[in-house]
């Protein structure tokens, strides 16, 4: 099991996580995921629908693309509310273990977001921008390919990392 998380952002290692605590891991992830993703994802869907907007009448922009953001942005929030206010405080509150359903649940979750982000690949041509794409239309691809990287690590820290250590443990400690 790789113990290290690399930020695709950056390259830089994020920290050997097999000496972490789950409650450090947690921390951790609610810092760097899951407060930029609260800040950015409502300017990341207010951007495509803006796009949408000024690029509808030439027919340029991905149609949909919009409404599939929308999409990914009610699902994570969706999540990241159920790990905040359920998953996390079981975990940090020592019952571990107790959280194996509310796991399976965010690991299905995880499966349904890779499924939305290999669908923005496909309506994006894989983030391929046509050589007049608007300056906006460039950032929009790209904070669509940060969150496709960002989300990734996101779960592979918890699928890999987080779960399978709370889920094996002896006993149930944050």
């Amino acid at each position: 099991m790789n113990t290290t998380v690399t930020t695709a952002a950056t390259g830089n290692e994020t920290g050997a996580w097999a000496e972490r605590t789950p409650s450090e891991i947690i921390d951790f992830i609610l810092s760097r995921y899951h407060e930029p993703l609260h800040r950015e994802l409502p300017v990341l869907l207010a951007s495509a629908r803006q796009l949408e907007a000024e690029t509808r009448a030439e027919s340029l922009c991905p149609t949909g693309i919009g409404d599939h953001v929308e999409q990914i942005a009610l699902a994570v929030e969706s999540h990241l509310a159920k790990e905040e206010k359920i998953l996390f405080p079981l975990i940090q509150a020592g019952r571990g273990r107790a959280a194996f359903m509310p796991i399976k649940a965010m690991m299905a979750e995880h499966e349904d977001h890779a499924a939305n982000l290999a669908r923005t690949r496909e309506l994006t041509h894989g983030f391929a921008l046509p050589s007049h794409a608007s300056p906006a239309w460039r950032a929009l691809y790209a904070a669509l390919e940060r969150l496709e990287a960002e989300l990734r690590q996101h779960i592979a820290l918890e699928n890999n990392i987080l779960f399978p250590r709370v889920l094996s443990s002896d006993a149930d400690q944050p």
